[in-house]
């Protein structure tokens, strides 16, 4: 299942499923991103987000995505210093043609983030830390969701769930709790919390269903996202990077129109990072282009490659044992359940 939910400051949200996305209006999310998304004229325009994500401080966000040209880009120029590991992980990937997917970002900049070859992080809390080392030779994480006051949830690709979630998000407690109702729908194949407002959640089931507590004025974006998710294991339209086509529609949301002529996948092209964007960015808020992307031809920063990345440094020689030495795993079974799986 291809699900993501990402919640932003100042009411911002991003979701998406394979075929269609949607996200907040309002000029809530960056004025950067919001271009990539919507632009007409803009070079690296959106045809498929891989990724997107919102930190918890204001006009920050990451992006991997497909440009209309069929091309694979990424955005970390607008992390910021507190996200630097992310940004090198992201540029790092990018050399072997892989890109970041359903990364999370909590309090404290925590984050946590999946890519083909390895996972990255930060700052989360010392918990779910420890459980997810503590797993990874049995099974790796397939979505962390991070909330207020290191409120957690991961799925695990071995059908485990490990969280901490009653206080501030008392209804997912339920729902992970609620083994018959998991069972019914297939399980919970992804989880999103929103770590600006407790209680808030997205939810989406094995079987394709979804549930939510989210503003009102979301529900009908949302709505339309959620009604094409797929069903854990069921054929998506094309590969795993899909080749179609899609054209920006008001409120907010994209569909596809028609199937796009470029091939599917990364292979071992590695994918370019949107370095000028932060200058052209910064010359439209000047007043020096009423639109950025009117006369801009290329956008490729080769400053932002690192050809001497060695894979082996993401993992090479690390013993998980040596990190959760002295933990009590009675203290996280508890809170586990094994009838769930993420995808």
């Amino acid at each position: 299942m291809d699900c993501q939910f990402s919640f932003g400051p100042n009411g911002a949200f991003f979701c998406k499923s394979d075929t269609q996305w949607a996200w907040s209006d309002n000029n809530t999310l960056p004025e950067p991103l919001r271009l990539i998304l919507e632009d007409p004229n803009h070079p690296q325009g959106n045809q498929f987000p891989y990724d997107v994500a919102l930190p918890m401080e204001p006009g920050m966000f990451s992006m991997s995505w497909k440009t209309v040209k069929g091309e694979d880009y990424y955005e970390e120029l607008f992390l910021g210093p507190r996200y630097a590991k992310l940004a090198e992980f992201m540029r790092n990937i990018a050399q072997g043609g892989e890109h970041t997917t359903r990364t999370v970002f909590g309090p404290n900049a925590s984050y946590f983030t999946i890519s083909p070859s390895g996972f990255s992080w930060q700052n989360l809390p010392a918990v779910l830390e420890h459980d997810i080392i503590g797993r990874m030779k049995k099974g790796f994480p397939t979505n962390v969701a991070l909330g207020v006051h290191g409120a957690f949830v991961v799925l695990y690709g071995d059908g485990n769930v490990t969280f901490d979630v009653a206080t501030h998000y008392p209804a997912v407690d339920a729902m992970i709790r609620n083994s018959t109702e998991n069972a019914r729908r297939k399980g919970i194949a992804f989880i999103a919390l929103n770590p600006h407002a407790a209680g808030q959640y997205y939810v989406a089931y094995g079987d394709g269903s979804a549930s939510w507590n989210l503003p009102n004025e979301w529900s009908p974006d949302v709505t339309t996202v959620s009604k094409t998710l797929r069903p854990v294991g069921a054929a998506r339209l094309t590969s795993t990077l899909p080749p179609l086509g899609f054209a920006a529609a008001a409120g907010g949301t994209q569909s596809p129109v028609s199937p796009a002529s470029s091939g599917s996948g990364i292979g071992t092209q590695a994918i370019h990072g949107v370095g000028k964007l932060w200058h052209v960015y910064q010359q439209q808020q000047q007043g020096q282009s009423s639109s950025p992307f009117a006369t801009q031809t290329s956008f490729f920063d080769s400053s932002n490659t690192t050809p001497s990345f060695d894979p082996s440094t993401l993992a090479g020689g690390f013993d998980p044992s040596s990190l959760v030495a002295g933990l009590d795993p009675n203290t996280l079974a508890a809170n586990t359940i094994g009838v769930l799986f993420g995808n």
